[in-house]
């Protein structure tokens, strides 16, 4: 019986990960039980066509088998234990290379297993053929685009575990059909204090209340400046930022760049 290590981890600063992906194919039996668990500071993902991977995450078995996803969220304990004649892709990515990052998927507390149709198996393999494709041409808006068509697919299981109010906070502050507020504001829909959403926050998913609205803001902004006209002073103020100042300074922050050079540097790829 051979055995095999059954991830992928990638060298250098994690900080600097964005993405990666590659192909698998075992026609045999292989014995992973002695690889070490690890924490990866990014979503893990995997995609079967053949065959079977026995996954043990937070302490759950996840036994994914054809026309099945798993995607593990960052930071989530796990280990693979065996593959069994399987083939398939695996992969990696980090939310900053996202187009969009109100996918509900994302604010799972603990892995999704997803098993598609004849016709969603059929275009997730096409899909992820082409992003693998991409990957040693470093091309990443196809990469992004890829990702968010896959993304979309999946669901939230109806019985997905995980503490309440955490799950109700982050499907206030992504919901596209409401203003993205202050963490008070969340803190007095929930009937909690704004320390305790915070705090709880963090506990659960690694980065605070605060952190989480400031995620959505910019991905927010990001849409809006590559989707449309709108004045940079409007899109500030639709992600709840009345000074364009200090909106410069929030995106430039993160992005290196001032949102109009954002969006020049879109329509310029764009053409």
């Amino acid at each position: 019986m051979k055995k095999a290590h059954p991830y992928w981890i990638p060298k250098g600063n994690p900080a600097d990960f964005s993405f990666y992906i590659r192909e698998m194919k075992f026609d045999e039996y292989l014995d992973a039980s002695e690889t070490p668990e690890v924490h990866l500071p990014f979503f893990s993902f995997l995609y079967l066509l053949e065959g079977e991977v026995l996954v043990e995450a937070a302490e759950k078995p996840y036994l994914c088998q054809s026309g099945q996803i798993l995607l593990v969220p960052r930071n989530v304990p796990f280990s693979v234990r065996h593959f069994d004649d399987c083939s398939g892709f695996e992969g990696g990515f980090s939310i900053k290379i996202l187009k969009d990052i109100s996918h509900p998927c994302l604010h799972s507390l603990e892995p999704i297993l997803q098993q598609f149709d004849e016709e969603e198996a059929a275009f997730t393999t096409a899909l992820l053929h082409q992003i693998l494709k991409a990957f040693p041409k470093k091309d990443f808006p196809l990469i992004a685009s890829g990702l968010d068509l896959l993304l979309c697919r999946m669901e939230m299981p109806s019985n997905q575990p995980g503490n309440a109010l955490v799950n109700s906070f982050l499907e206030r502050v992504f919901c596209r059909n409401n203003p993205i507020r202050k963490v008070s504001d969340y803190a007095e829909d929930l009937h909690i204090t704004p320390n305790y959403l915070n705090r709880l926050v963090h506990n659960h998913t690694g980065h605070s209340a605060i952190e989480w609205i400031e995620i959505s803001r910019l991905s927010m902004a990001k849409s809006l400046l590559r989707e449309g006209q709108m004045p940079i002073t409007k899109v500030a103020a639709a992600i709840g930022i009345n000074d364009n100042s200090y909106f410069t300074r929030f995106f430039k922050k993160t992005e290196g760049i001032t949102p109009m050079q954002y969006r020049q540097r879109k329509r310029q790829k764009g053409k």
